[in-house]
């Protein structure tokens, strides 16, 4: 008889938590959501948040705040979320850098990107662009790599900082293209891309939310997309692989995750929101003059997205040698 009533009572307890966890599902959203950004205000990735944010604001009729937690290459404000509980109710806009190639950069972090967030969606692709200043007299990446040879030393790009994805473009490029090219790393892109149109530096290894005003107005020359496909408003502009580079292809992204073991129908709720956010015209047409590529999918297929890219970014940092120092 005691056992009977032991196992009923955990049946009841179990019950309980399902009826609960249902029904907060169902009425989630009851109070604001903190979307935090792990990089400073200003930037691509907060200007993506705050698009996004205020679309959710009226699809989910609660407040979502974006925060900015920045510092230590994104890695401050993704164990940020990373540690908050798991209900919904913190969102990180989740980057290239601190969740597929911080982990193979840095030898301890306080996070573990494969387990410990729940993937929502991804959001958008921001593909990058090798530019060169105007000064610079090359037009192709064949006319670039010939002068980087016969100009040992002479050729000098600028990074958002020692294990950016921009620097691991650059040193993936000198390992497919045998280019001399000398690397100089900044604290941050933005001062990075103002002494390459200054011409203090030559090259540079570019987003194009970052560089598409400078690249419009011709103060930097673009040579090719290191996507595999050419983009929309710089339809002249060659991929790196009809450049002539194989095996090339540097894609940053933006998507959205929350702490790990959030409820699924929350997951869920938060996805359907995200999808509906980039079908908006608004956000359409802001992603676009940004240089960004709506994207969007399921949780479990951007979770296989992450997994493939820690793999690649692993890969090009173990093979480039690159290091944070």
């Amino acid at each position: 008889m005691h056992l009977i009533r032991a196992v009923l009572s955990v049946v009841a307890v179990f019950l309980c938590s399902v009826i609960t966890t249902a029904n907060a599902s169902e009425v989630f959203p009851t109070r604001p959501i903190k979307f935090v950004v792990p990089y400073a205000a200003g930037g691509a990735t907060d200007t993506t948040a705050r698009l996004i944010s205020k679309e959710l604001t009226a699809l989910l009729g609660q407040p979502v705040i974006v925060e900015n937690k920045a510092g230590a290459g994104g890695n401050i404000g993704t164990d940020y979320v990373a540690k908050s509980a798991p209900d919904g109710y913190t969102m990180l806009l989740a980057y290239t850098g601190p969740m597929a190639i911080n982990p193979s950069l840095y030898d301890t972090l306080p996070f573990k990107p494969r387990q410990d967030f729940a993937p929502v969606t991804l959001l958008a692709q921001a593909p990058q662009i090798l530019g060169v200043h105007p000064s610079i007299p090359v037009k192709t990446v064949d006319e670039l790599i010939a002068y980087a040879k016969a100009n040992p030393d002479k050729l000098f790009f600028g990074s958002s900082g020692n294990g950016g994805a921009d620097h691991l473009a650059g040193e993936l490029f000198k390992m497919r293209t045998g280019a001399n090219i000398t690397h100089v790393p900044y604290k941050g892109g933005a001062p990075a891309l103002a002494d390459l149109v200054a011409g203090r530096t030559q090259m540079q290894f570019m987003t194009i939310p970052a560089s598409i005003g400078h690249i419009q107005s011709g103060r930097i020359r673009p040579l090719a997309i290191l996507n595999k496909e050419r983009y929309p408003l710089f339809p002249d502009v060659p991929t790196i692989s009809e450049a002539g580079v194989k095996d090339y292809d540097i894609n940053n992204w933006y998507g959205v995750v929350v702490a790990a073991g959030t409820p699924p129908a929350i997951v869920s709720k938060l996805n359907v929101a995200l999808i509906k956010a980039l079908r908006s015209e608004e956000v359409q047409s802001r992603f676009s003059g940004l240089g960004l590529i709506p994207v969007s999918n399921s949780p479990e297929a951007f979770k296989v997205f992450i997994d493939k890219e820690s793999d690649r970014w692993a890969e090009i940092i173990r093979v480039s040698g690159a290091t944070l120092k």
